[in-house]
């Protein structure tokens, strides 16, 4: 039912209004993507890069990883504990993953402490 103050308007001016009203900026004709009368030069290829030093390379191997068994089952947790286990791997008791040693991943094994423990790091 249009209200006769209110006719029916097209969602983009709705949307224009309330962005307006908001204070968002509009979009520049670069991210709405539209296409500009300028022709655009394409560029040589790029030389490829050199090999990554040693010392990078080395830094990678050395990253920490974490061991995780599943102790406990999760079929009475609630749905964000089961995402948790989900998320890191485990599927059933005494299953083991090694996962990356990340602040992520020590978030995930606080939040499921009792279900699981840590193995190895």
């Amino acid at each position: 039912m249009a209200d006769k103050k209110n006719p029916k308007k097209d969602v983009d001016t709705l949307l224009t209004e309330v962005a307006s009203a908001a204070g968002v900026p509009k979009k520049s004709a670069k991210a709405t993507g539209a296409v500009s009368a300028a022709p655009v030069k394409a560029e040589a290829p790029a030389a490829p890069k050199p090999a990554a030093p040693a010392k990078a390379v080395a830094t990678a191997a050395e990253k920490k990883t974490i061991r995780i068994r599943q102790i406990r089952s999760g079929i009475c947790t609630p749905v964000d504990q089961k995402q948790a286990l989900k998320g890191l791997g485990l599927r059933r008791i005494r299953h083991e993953v090694v996962r990356a040693d990340t602040p992520a991943t020590r978030g995930q094994i606080l939040k499921i402490r009792h279900l699981v423990e840590v193995v190895g790091e």
